[in-house]
């Protein structure tokens, strides 16, 4: 359940909102600057609301899928195998085998972000919460990017903020902000 004012600085870019999600993909579009990123932090409990409240009647936490943080002296294969899912699953889906051995900061940035994106959207969640995760990726990986966050839809509820046309066709809702 989410019913929420949301104000950042001095512009109140959402007015109000009340839902409820489901487990599905829920997409966010709008122009730079329509509260996208806001609404998202504020989901995730980051930013306060002017008033209202976010509820969510999981388990499992709401994780928010920021940008890349990775810890300089591990290599790929060792930031994997800090995640609570089996290694080879994301190394095989997300083709991430010739980046296993190099530290992340010698990888482009495309491939950061799928080793990101591959490492956070494995962890358990009600709610995965992602802004902007096409950023630095090419077409295909877009396109790949928007199937997995379909297919995570079907037991938990995924917010996306969008500006890419493959992601917002994944959703089952599209909000425009």
């Amino acid at each position: 359940m989410l019913h929420v004012d949301v104000s950042y600085g001095y512009k109140l870019p959402l007015g109000s909102l009340a839902r409820d999600f489901k487990p599905g993909m829920y997409g966010f579009a709008g122009p730079n600057g329509s509260g996208k990123s806001t609404l998202l932090l504020t989901i995730a409990g980051e930013l306060a609301p002017i008033s209202g409240e976010v509820v969510c009647a999981g388990e499992r936490p709401i994780v928010r899928i920021g940008d890349p943080i990775f810890y300089p002296d591990l290599t790929v294969a060792e930031h994997l195998e800090l995640l609570p899912v089996p290694f080879d699953q994301v190394v095989d889906s997300w083709q991430l085998g010739d980046l296993l051995p190099h530290p992340p900061i010698w990888l482009s940035s495309g491939q950061r972000q799928r080793v990101f994106l591959a490492s956070q959207l494995s962890i358990p969640a009600d709610v995965s919460i992602i802004d902007e995760p096409e950023r630095h990726l090419d077409s295909d990986w877009t396109d790949f990017l928007a199937v997995e966050l379909r297919e995570l839809s079907g037991d938990r509820v995924v917010l996306v903020a969008s500006h890419s046309p493959a992601i917002l066709a994944a959703c089952d809702e599209v909000i425009a902000l």
